[in-house]
């Protein structure tokens, strides 16, 4: 008959392995939620600051203004465009070997 002695050893070490790789997947998880959530931030700032040269608070080029704000806080411009009064912006964010983009639109509607 074999000895069980030292057993719980193995299995305390097999359950903490498991608990830290489980725990640096929540981290990584959230350290991506994170980074998109600062990355929306950052081109729905650039597309306010682009608005406002768009409408004329600010003197300027908007698409340069939108790209200044996003080039600032890290990030890079994809796309920036001005149709019907509306300044269109799309930034681009680069974080743990994933790539990806968010949108967005400001301006005047409906002439207000």
């Amino acid at each position: 008959m074999m000895s069980e002695t030292g057993s719980g050893t193995v299995w305390v070490l097999g359950l903490c392995g498991i608990l830290l790789v489980a725990t640096f997947g929540v981290m990584g998880v959230g350290s991506l939620a994170v980074a998109d959530y600062v990355l929306q931030g950052s081109v729905d700032r650039a597309a306010l600051a682009g608005g406002d040269v768009l409408v004329g608070v600010v003197p300027g080029i908007p698409c340069r203004h939108a790209r200044d704000v996003l080039e600032a806080e890290g990030f890079d411009l994809v796309s920036c465009s001005v149709a019907l009064g509306s300044l269109r912006v799309t930034g681009k964010a680069s974080h743990a070997g994933v790539t990806w983009e968010r949108n967005a639109r400001a301006g005047v509607t409906n002439g207000q």
